[in-house]
């Protein structure tokens, strides 16, 4: 049974192992903490960079340990939706990141892994939605919008379809959320990062990014129909001003309509170099006054009614 390297984040979890704990000095292992021990918070502290291992079984894919330890977290009553929210965040950043460096099978499958337990962890406990909205990060941009865009549209599905959730794949739809923006990728770092009003060359260099992204997905061989329509549609509008086609909202997917409203709500909330963040009510506010022709009425209603009182 060998030792195997663990995320602080699953291991301890308001101060409480969820497992027996080693940590290794030299070749030898030693016990740090057993399951169920509560540490204090100066022992935290001290050990913050340390690596942590745990024991697993030979038989036992070392992955799928710790999915299965993260699903037991993400659905245990004891655990406060904040720190469910908090954890749900690391693991989708971790997850974003690998498919924004390297696009392939073994990334996209560990992505639709998080979209699993994200759409398990809402439906289990849906005080986290509230959560997701007060998390921050020093993340790059990019990421944290990624991750935001796909925590808010998988909620809103959920909620949006209720009893009819049957019909709908939820875990194939939370991953196209994730992946709404993955054409970002062949944007240049000059453009993402510039804190000046962008060129209208520029702006044009961004419009291509739906394309680009249904050009990735596609040569990394990831069939799924939901997150073709988010990837390609997710820019278009209900009033025809959107892009890369300009098509108007008959002519617009129900689940890229979807992904319009939790993507714009995420870019007016960011904090970026260039534009102070605004509330989520502001945000909201201004959705409904300066682009209530954009977005299809009743979808941004139920939005509304997501975001409870924060709406």
């Amino acid at each position: 049974m060998p030792y195997r390297e663990i995320p602080h984040q699953l291991a301890i979890v308001n101060r409480k192992c969820t497992v027996d704990l080693y940590i290794r000095i030299r070749e030898e292992y030693r016990v740090f903490a057993a399951r169920g021990a509560m540490l204090p918070e100066e022992q935290l502290q001290r050990y913050a960079k340390v690596r942590l291992y745990a024991l697993v079984p030979d038989d036992v894919d070392p992955r799928e340990h710790q999915d299965a330890l993260l699903m037991d977290i993400l659905t245990d009553e004891e655990v406060s939706p904040q720190v469910k929210a908090d954890i749900a965040y690391q693991v989708s950043m971790q997850s974003i990141r690998e498919v924004f460096e390297v696009t392939n099978h073994r990334t996209l499958s560990a992505l639709e892994k998080v979209s699993k337990q994200v759409v398990r962890l809402i439906l289990a406990d849906s005080r986290v939605v509230d959560k997701f909205i007060g998390l921050s990060s020093v993340d790059h941009y990019t990421f944290v919008h990624q991750v935001k865009v796909g925590l808010y549209g998988t909620a809103m599905a959920i909620n949006l379809f209720g009893d009819s959730m049957s019909d709908h794949d939820l875990d194939r739809l939370s991953m196209g959320f994730f992946l709404h923006d993955i054409g970002m990728t062949k944007v240049p770092a000059t453009i993402l990062n510039k804190e000046e009003p962008l060129l209208d060359s520029e702006w044009d260099t961004i419009r291509k990014h739906p394309l680009w992204g249904q050009e990735r997905l596609r040569k990394a061989a990831y069939e799924s129909d939901e997150a073709n329509d988010i990837v390609l549609y997710h820019h278009e509008r209900c009033d025809g001003n959107g892009y890369p086609f300009g098509k108007t909202r008959g002519e617009i997917p129900l689940y890229a309509r979807i992904c319009a409203i939790a993507d714009t709500f995420e870019s007016l909330t960011a904090h970026r170099p260039f534009k102070s963040a605004r509330s989520p009510f502001d945000a909201l506010k201004i959705m409904q006054a300066e682009m209530a022709n954009e977005f299809d009425p009743d979808l941004f209603r139920a939005f509304i009614m997501l975001l409870g009182p924060r709406g």
